[in-house]
């Protein structure tokens, strides 16, 4: 178990490798029959880029790891489109009109849950880095101020002593710490006599 958890993203790879094997010998030795007669198989151009793929994303895994991620990226999508073909017929499911058709391949369906499911918290953080980027420094600035403006709102009838017992117990957010202090210190600086 030790080895999948921390290979899990070589094992499909070593799958579409698989696939790959398996596709040259059946495109190799494999005859497609029409009617009565036997035709050799050939590869295709998905073929190639397909083994072209593995081998770039077997290199990268062991080699070239800052390249892994985007290759794998890159190697999804392809599958998905049909661009790449790790199998002997492309099999996708989609609609056609006339001579146009629109299609998703089921092994890149396939390939893509089979990277999503051991990967959900990474994809996930990704996916919502795309969808929500981090505030810039001044939004964030801008957003801690209106937190510490909304605590002192909500402490400004505390006692100092109350206030101060807050401070020592650390037991608050950050933003309500930083306005128990502000307050303490306007107090400090208003009270008479100082």
């Amino acid at each position: 178990m030790p080895f999948i958890r921390t290979h899990k993203n070589l094992l499909p790879v070593l799958l579409l490798a698989a696939l790959s094997v398996y596709t040259i010998l059946t495109v190799l030795s494999v005859p497609v029959y029409q009617g009565e007669e036997a035709y050799q198989r050939t590869f295709t151009l998905p073929h190639y880029g397909a083994f072209v793929a593995v081998l770039l994303l077997l290199a990268a895994y062991f080699q070239l790891r800052p390249l892994f991620r985007p290759l794998v990226l890159l190697t999804l999508a392809l599958t998905l489109v049909g661009a790449l073909n790790f199998l002997p017929d492309s099999l996708k499911l989609g609609l056609g009109f006339g001579d146009a058709s629109l299609g998703v391949s089921i092994l890149g369906v396939a390939l893509g849950l089979l990277y999503y499911l051991p990967n959900r918290p990474a994809a996930h953080a990704f996916i919502r880095g795309l969808l929500f980027p981090p505030p810039s420094p001044a939004q964030a600035a801008q957003r801690q101020r209106a937190s510490i403006d909304q605590f002192k709102q909500t402490f400004a009838r505390r006692s100092d002593e109350n206030l101060q017992l807050m401070l020592q117990e650390r037991q608050l957010l950050p933003a309500a710490l930083a306005a128990a202090q502000e307050l303490l210190q306007e107090r400090k600086a208003n009270a008479p006599g100082v």
